[in-house]
């Protein structure tokens, strides 16, 4: 049993685009589910050993569905990874404003979790074979880099323009960790509260309202991570004061419905991922 993970920067050509460039090999004792919890950025999963298995559900009788590489948008329910005992592969998390950029559709258009190849084509495939044929995660992970510097060259520049208003309301909502109403995000980008929901709805594929949640539960997840790993750290209370909720309660009841449990059983079931500081492939 065991955990490697290998995290690479992304060059700077790519900026922000990319949050994370992570492989990984994991071997557990028996297989497992994992909960991919909702985050404000997509998620792209490259398998270099057999399809990742996912569903919208953690029991036995839940459909699954293999991919072989996949891609996740933004979304507020957990997507179910059924680990097999041993998995390789490599994770990216991505700005869903580079979604037009890098994959060629807008986030909007990407499910909680997408079959790669529908999205990427013959590109998916191809970087999957050609990953198969590398030696080192140093070599794997700079080809992963190269091929969407590449993908993004090939774009048309109109392709990955996002609406002015869309991306600095994004951005608005990232910048104030969610703690701010959709009147005030529509007027700081002058448009109506109706004309803002629809095209950022259409283009990231979430209300203003439920992105604005989605970054405080993701504040939150990251802070109640960090509590586990420092038992002398705040208690849940300030946690819920400190990312935007009204009490332990409103996080409490978030927790439940992003990740589909509460702060205490996720930590009980991701307590090995965190404690070695990785994180086991996650739709979303």
């Amino acid at each position: 049993m065991g955990q490697h993970y290998v995290r690479s920067v992304p060059p700077g050509p790519l900026g922000a685009a990319v949050g994370s460039l992570l492989g990984y090999e994991i071997t557990e004792d028996a297989p497992a589910v994992h909960r991919g919890l909702p985050s404000p950025w997509l998620t792209v999963v490259i398998s270099l050993d057999g399809p990742v298995p996912t569903a919208t559900g953690p029991g036995p009788d839940a459909a699954l569905h293999r991919y072989a590489s996949l891609v996740g948008g933004l979304h507020t329910v957990p997507a179910y990874i059924h680990q097999p005992a041993h998995q390789e592969g490599v994770q990216l998390a991505l700005d869903p404003l580079a979604s037009r950029d890098l994959l060629g559709v807008p986030s909007g258009e990407l499910g909680l979790v997408t079959d790669a190849d529908d999205v990427l084509g013959h590109l998916s495939r191809d970087l999957r074979e050609r990953l198969g044929g590398t030696s080192s995660w140093d070599e794997r992970l700079a080809l992963v880099t190269g091929e969407l510097l590449r993908a993004r060259g090939s774009r048309s520049p109109t392709l990955g323009l996002v609406r002015a208003e869309v991306a600095e309301a994004w951005r608005f909502v990232v910048r104030a960790g969610g703690r701010v109403s959709v009147p005030d995000v529509a007027a700081h980008v002058w448009l109506s509260p109706r004309q803002l929901t629809s095209l950022f709805a259409a283009e990231l594929g979430l209300s203003p309202g439920a992105a604005c949640r989605l970054i405080r539960f993701d504040a939150a997840r990251d802070a109640v991570r960090a509590r586990s790993l420092a038992p002398s750290g705040p208690s849940l209370a300030t946690i819920a004061a400190r990312t935007g909720y009204a009490d332990h309660s409103h996080l409490v009841r978030d927790f439940h419905a992003f990740a589909g449990a509460s702060p205490t059983a996720w930590l009980a079931e991701e307590r090995a991922n965190i404690q070695a500081g990785g994180g086991a492939p996650r739709a979303g």
